[in-house]
């Protein structure tokens, strides 16, 4: 049976931009599919207190969530066992949200052939595995909208996260050209790119809690301020609504400014 709701498959939905951007779909009746790593697979948190937690609140709301636990998304297998939990649960796939990524720093000399493949693997194996898991029943139904994270550091290269950029940067080309590919098809997939969020993985890695440092991180920022989640999740769900479908193949920064 088809669910007459629209459903959104979110990745990695109990850390980030996942819980603040379900709660705006909520408001425009969506169902959902949260995926949710296994303990200690890039994460530092406990993802499963955090998810049922969600659960409860989008019930609340009026909203189904199924969840998906420990599928490893860097997997084609891992990919497609999240999309079929929602064609068997719901019957459609209306719109997906994939958190990828995972974050490498230091100097390029100095790293490993097990950093890059690791680099590769998060943030260019899962947004690979990604599309091609959600893509084939949107086509079917000519109609959904895809946004992958990915980092608005693949559009500035930096020293020190060389491997980093490159592998983003190269997931944010797969993801303009996968959108273009299929922009006849009433299917729209972008890519947004972060930075300077007030999130405790980013305040964490740059010692925000020092007011020096907080000082000099913000003045990176052409805004001179961070990022709050809430309002990327309100930006995030124009593209996934249904609301704003004249853009596809676009990376997107959400960056205060620091790239474009």
């Amino acid at each position: 049976m088809t669910s007459p709701r629209p459903v959104c498959l979110i990745t990695n939905a109990h850390t980030y931009v996942g819980p603040s951007l379900a709660r705006v779909l909520a408001r425009s009746a969506h169902d959902f599919v949260l995926h949710v790593p296994a303990p200690g697979r890039n994460t530092m948190d406990t993802p499963d207190q955090v998810v049922e937690a969600l659960v409860e609140e989008l019930g609340a709301l009026g909203s189904a969530a199924t969840v998906v636990r420990d599928a490893d998304l860097s997997t084609a297998e891992g990919n497609q066992e999240c999309v079929e939990t929602a064609l068997s649960t719901y019957g459609r796939l209306d719109a997906c949200c994939l958190v990828t990524g995972l974050i490498a720093a230091g100097r390029f000399l100095q790293a490993t052939p097990e950093t890059w493949e690791q680099q590769k693997r998060f943030n260019l194996d899962m947004v690979f595995h990604g599309l091609q898991a959600v893509l084939p029943p949107m086509l079917e139904a000519r109609s959904g909208q895809v946004i992958v994270f990915t980092s608005a550091a693949g559009a500035r290269p930096e020293p020190k996260v060389s491997l980093y950029s490159a592998t983003r940067a190269g997931a944010n080309a797969l993801v303009r050209a996968v959108g273009l590919e299929h922009a006849d098809s009433g299917i729209t997939v972008n890519a947004i790119g972060t930075n300077f969020m007030n999130f405790p993985g980013f305040r964490d890695a740059n010692g925000m809690s020092d007011a020096s440092r907080a000082e000099r991180v913000l003045a990176a920022v052409p805004m001179h301020r961070l990022g709050e989640l809430d309002e990327l999740a309100e930006f995030t769900a124009v593209l996934l609504d249904g609301r704003s479908r004249f853009q596809t193949g676009q990376f997107f920064s959400f960056s205060g400014g620091w790239s474009s």
